[in-house]
């Protein structure tokens, strides 16, 4: 089984726990249901990414070493003219350039890797989450039908969850706090090498970073409505308006209309069948062979 199937098992799982919760008198099981939902990931792509990135480095590595051979070479041949320095000084600049570009694919791949690997352990966690709670709903149906009292199992019960959505809140900021430290890490990879170039008079860093953030304009929008409409549905699952944030209102943490849940879980299991979101998935921009996509007008 992998982590996509891991992480769809444990929706399934925290569902049907805050469901047999609920009906027993213990709502405190639905607020993990939207966290479950959002946490849908596939790990897989970034180790393969990952992959990609360290088979560059080798490759990088394999023509400086080549070029350094053919340098050496000329070297011996003891070429002192003017042409002679204009060209070590030119390939010592290619050879730098193919220094820049072994040790931004190894960054790149560290932190896919570590992204991967977070996201990886969160599906676990959230496994053992959802088994959690199933525990927790087993035994408030065994109060139910035994002589044990009810009613304290089902205190006991609410704090049990309470507690427990509070570490699953904890390691889920622990998450965002690693993948944003990925994203920031990725980006100063990427400002640094431009504005290297940039200090030395070469803005081809520039505009091939302008040229590649326009390329993948559409599905920059796309991802962003993805997001939302993500989101929007998480909330929902958990049965009250958004609050913080972008969503922050005078309504937020206020129950949402009934019907709206309802709805929410109808389309959560569409999205989770189909693997893609219900709306905005059939939309998804095509991919040119160049790697850039197309825009409407085009």
């Amino acid at each position: 089984m992998n982590f996509a199937e891991l992480a769809r098992r444990s929706l399934e799982l925290g569902t049907g726990s805050a469901l047999s919760l609920s009906a027993l008198g213990v709502p405190a099981g639905w607020p993990f249901v939207g966290k479950m939902y959002i946490h849908q990931y596939h790990p897989q792509a970034f180790f393969d990414g990952a992959g990609t990135w360290l088979a560059v480095h080798d490759d990088v590595v394999t023509a400086r070493l080549n070029v350094e051979a053919l340098v050496d070479e000329v070297a011996v041949t003891s070429w002192r003219s003017e042409d002679g320095r204009a060209f070590q000084r030119r390939m010592d600049a290619y050879l730098a350039d193919l220094r820049g570009i072994e040790i931004r694919a190894v960054v790149t791949a560290i932190v896919l890797y570590t992204a991967g690997a977070a996201l990886a352990a969160m599906i676990l966690f959230q496994f053992l989450v959802a088994a959690a709670m199933a525990a927790v709903a087993l035994w408030v149906l065994t109060a139910a039908v035994t002589p044990l009292s009810l009613a304290r199992a089902r205190l006991l019960a609410m704090q049990c969850l309470v507690k427990l959505f509070e570490g699953y809140q904890a390691v889920e900021s622990l998450l965002n706090m690693i993948l944003h430290g990925c994203a920031a890490a990725l980006s100063a990879t990427v400002v640094v090498d431009v504005a290297y170039g940039a200090a030395h008079s070469d803005h081809s860093g520039l505009k091939d970073l302008a040229a590649a953030t326009f390329a993948q304009g559409p599905m920059l929008v796309w991802g962003t409505a993805n997001r939302v409409e993500r989101d929007l549905t998480a909330h929902g699952l958990g049965g009250r308006h958004p609050g913080g944030g972008l969503w922050s209102s005078s309504r937020a943490g206020a129950p949402l209309p009934n019907g709206l849940p309802q709805l929410a879980g109808a389309k959560a299991v569409d999205d989770i069948m189909t693997g893609s979101q219900t709306i905005t998935g059939r939309y998804v921009p095509e991919q040119a062979a160049n790697g850039s996509y197309s825009f409407p007008w085009e």
